[in-house]
């Protein structure tokens, strides 16, 4: 059995969670009515930040998803979201609420695991950006490790674009806008870009900066910050820009979880009060491999490092 989205029997399960969620002490019968499926929907509407999103997700109407996330506020007993038109914020109880709820899924995972017939084995490639397998590649690998001894994971760090039926990959992870295809995209999270400089250039003129580019970069800073020089250097490695910039080259446009570490230590600077963008991060693969436990275990490491990660840097 898995935990993909359109496993009725998990999603219709119901899991007691009287001694997994510390929030208050006098816990309703309500409360042991939890089901399984709204944790996995909560879990979602965390990552996506839309009701809608995780609807469309999911699978179900957005009426039904709304009723979804009012009976688990009802059975919890808090107020776990404060929904908007268009977004869905965790509050600070929804915040301890959901480190709980991924405690539990990832237990109910470990627990249909044990209950398989047969360990999963076998190899599983994976193609991931470098600035984000830099960041949080060793406490997947590590995570996957413990939890699939018997399957092999090869992991190849580039930032170009593969075909995963071409290049015999079974995952992407990808940064920025996605293309057209009959892929699985699953939302990861939402990066900000800004723009950085180097600490001695902080009093340097915007037309006499050297920027040090990534490859679409140019057409970024054309509509951003037009005043600026085009890119003198473009290299495909974030990681490398941020690298150039530490060492006086000028400035570019970085993803916060590089540039902030560098910016809390006074290497760099940031001239604008706002991101210029910000980047969506997806883990693709294909239709066939939608209830395939490696994938799911694998996809999910990547999710609670990235999480954490993030939570933890500006």
């Amino acid at each position: 059995m898995s935990l993909g989205y359109q496993s009725s029997r998990l999603l219709n399960g119901t899991l007691c969670l009287k001694n997994l969620y510390p929030l208050h002490e006098a816990v309703s019968d309500e409360f042991d009515q939890i089901r399984v499926r709204d944790l996995v929907f909560f879990d979602r509407l965390a990552a996506l930040g839309s009701i809608t999103a995780t609807a469309r997700e999911l699978g179900v109407p957005k009426p039904t998803a709304s009723r979804w996330l009012a009976v688990l506020e009802q059975r919890v007993g808090q107020s776990l979201v404060r929904r908007t038109t268009r977004h869905a914020a965790l509050t600070e109880r929804g915040r301890s609420f959901h480190a709980r709820v991924q405690e539990v899924l990832a237990a109910v995972r470990t627990a249909q695991r044990a209950a398989q017939s047969t360990e999963p084995r076998g190899t599983v490639r994976v193609s991931v950006p470098v600035p984000l397998g830099r960041m949080v590649g060793g406490p997947v690998i590590a995570g996957f490790r413990r939890e699939l001894p018997q399957v092999r994971l090869e992991i190849a760090l580039q930032n170009r674009r593969v075909d995963l039926v071409r290049d015999g990959f079974d995952l992407a992870i990808r940064g920025g806008p996605l293309e057209d295809s009959e892929l699985i995209a699953r939302r990861l999270t939402t990066v900000p870009l800004w723009l950085y400089a180097s600490a001695e250039h902080q009093h340097t003129a915007s037309a006499d900066l050297a920027i040090i580019g990534a490859p679409g970069d140019e057409a970024l800073l054309r509509r951003r910050r037009p005043d600026l020089q085009r890119p003198s250097v473009v290299v495909d490695d974030r990681s490398a820009v941020a690298d150039a910039l530490m060492h006086g080259a000028g400035a570019g446009i970085l993803p916060g979880f590089l540039g902030e570490p560098a910016r809390g230590r006074g290497e760099l600077v940031r001239p604008d009060e706002q991101p210029l963008t910000s980047m969506q991060v997806h883990a693709l693969y294909l239709p066939t491999q939608r209830d395939d436990p490696r994938l799911q275990i694998l996809v999910d490491g990547i999710d609670r490092e990235l999480a954490a990660t993030l939570s933890s840097r500006p």
